[in-house]
């Protein structure tokens, strides 16, 4: 059964969702920062975690590690893709923590596309700097684990709104949406829809006539969409993704690897 739990302290105030451990709701220094999407939050993946692969695999569903391949099922009929991993439908158990909430996901290799027992154990909190989102990987298995991650956050975007630093590169897509090599880009069109994965040379930042978000990427891409005229955008900090040009992040037995990222608010101008 899906539960929420909020946060607040003099910063701000924030709300996860025990499906996916999913931000709900973000609010600092008196800014509502992320779109609400109601009862539909879940068909968005909103605010969602994505393990052990955001978006949509490079090969659609074939996931090549250490010479075996594991099919993994199709949650994407449109794309014939696997989309998105499997964390996003997974209930975590919420707890309060140090400066915020902790989510914990216990998985026992049950799937034969990914027979890889482990525990997945998020942090969120909201500091005088940010609010920030840090993941712990641990592997409960015998065998080195592969895996990315990657977070699903929708930010509300208001008039005068722009994301920067512009981007000249991409990862191409195929006809299902796949994502492929790298190729040269010219900028977005905001009157059509922008789906891919970017590369940044710096943190992506969102502005508007209030604020400025900072958003740090966890590696040199970062999935950005956006349907043409929406009120709200994806930014999406990925580790990678289950592409030639980004290994799988590995974890040994016994051992747990962390990944850290945060959202911090400038005034405009800052």
């Amino acid at each position: 059964m899906a539960e929420t739990l909020s946060f607040e302290n003099e910063y701000g105030a924030f709300t996860v969702g025990s499906k996916g451990a999913s931000l709900l709701v973000l609010k600092i220094s008196g800014q509502d920062l992320l779109y609400d999407f109601g009862n539909e939050s879940g068909n968005w993946a909103a605010g969602a975690v994505m393990f052990p692969f955001p978006i949509r695999m490079a090969s659609g569903h074939v996931m090549n590690y250490a010479g075996r391949q594991f099919n993994w099922p199709i949650n994407d009929e449109k794309h014939r893709a696997a989309l998105h991993g499997f964390t996003t439908e997974q209930e975590f158990q919420l707890s309060y923590a140090n400066e915020g909430i902790k989510c914990v996901f216990s998985y026992n290799g049950r799937h034969d596309f990914y027979p890889f027992p482990c525990t997945l154990e998020l942090h969120y909190a909201l500091r005088k700097e940010g609010f920030f989102f840090k993941a712990f990987v641990q592997n409960d298995g015998d065998r080195t684990l592969p895996f990315h991650l990657g977070w699903h956050p929708y930010f509300s975007v208001k008039s005068r709104w722009e994301l920067s630093p512009d981007t000249t590169f991409r990862l191409a897509k195929n006809e299902f949406s796949h994502p492929g090599p790298k190729l040269f880009y010219a900028g977005h069109d905001w009157s059509k829809e922008v789906d891919g994965a970017f590369f940044f040379a710096e943190n992506p930042r969102l502005s508007n006539e209030d604020y400025s978000l900072e958003i740090s990427a966890l590696a040199s891409i970062v999935q950005i969409f956006r349907p043409a005229g929406a009120s709200f955008i994806a930014i999406e900090p990925i580790t990678g993704l289950g592409h030639p040009d980004f290994d799988w992040l590995e974890v040994t037995p016994g051992e747990r690897r962390e990944i850290s990222g945060s959202i911090k608010l400038y005034s405009r101008g800052k």
